[in-house]
């Protein structure tokens, strides 16, 4: 499965701008791929103004769906999304038909005032695309590894990918790439963590340091520091399929 890992600088509060210039980008997406993953809060920044938090019927959604359909791909980021009088940070993974599915975040960052707005999400979520089982996460979530955690249940592991859409400040960059190390190692299993670049109204900076791992926490393929970009990884899952078999670590979880 050919992914692309959407390294983008998003500009605060201008989910309108920003979907335009996503738009000049996906024209020159490389027309083989599967699976195409933003950041989190791709189109407004991770600012917490609930301003412009949007519905399920809001143009950001609509802009994946139409994006998906259009280019007959999946596509996975977070939005910030009003429903029921409360505020969620949603990673959408949507189909190449459309439909969607989600998750909301658990783990909200107590250095900001996330915790303050966004009702925490209480269900983990996996996906089928592809004969992939795809585990959608968010960001401060990829800090505590038993919400991350696989499963194993005679021969069968509870995911082959995990996916981290971020917005993970260049001060705490270190914990951002161990992390993602760690968790691909501890979870055989493919991590592929999306951060977004530049400096956002709160003068926060943003290095990226986008990247696809194997299930080893090995680097597949990795974004430049500060650059908007699209990087692009094939995916095997045979190869997983095969070193699962040779080295069955799941028999042996606690």
């Amino acid at each position: 499965m050919k992914v692309a890992i959407f390294q983008a600088n998003t500009v605060d509060n201008e989910a309108e701008s920003n979907l335009r210039r996503y738009d000049s980008f996906l024209e020159k997406l490389d027309t083989d791929t599967e699976l195409l993953v933003f950041p989190e809060m791709f189109t407004t920044s991770f600012s917490i103004d609930t301003d412009y938090a949007q519905t399920m019927e809001g143009s950001s959604l609509k802009w994946m769906r139409d994006k998906a359909v259009e280019k007959g791909i999946a596509i996975s980021g977070t939005l910030l999304i009003e429903e029921n009088k409360k505020y969620v940070n949603r990673h959408f993974f949507v189909f190449p038909d459309g439909n969607y599915e989600y998750y909301d975040k658990k783990h909200l960052f107590c250095l900001s005032k996330e915790p303050k707005v966004i009702t925490p999400g209480n269900k983990k979520k996996i996906v089928n695309y592809k004969g992939w089982n795809i585990a959608l996460l968010t960001c401060y979530d990829i800090r505590f590894p038993s919400w991350c955690r696989n499963t194993y249940n005679e021969g069968e592991y509870g995911y082959d990918i995990a996916i981290y859409c971020a917005s993970w400040e260049s001060a705490r960059n270190f914990a951002w790439t161990n992390l993602l190390v760690s968790r691909a190692i501890e979870n055989f299993a493919y991590v592929i963590g999306v951060n977004r670049v530049g400096i956002d109204k709160a003068n926060l900076n943003y290095l990226g340091c986008s990247t696809i791992l194997n299930y080893k926490g090995e680097t597949l393929v990795g974004t430049h520091q500060n650059k908007e970009e699209i990087a692009y990884r094939v995916l095997d899952k045979q190869s997983l399929i095969s070193f699962r078999e040779y080295f069955p670590v799941g028999e042996d979880w606690d």
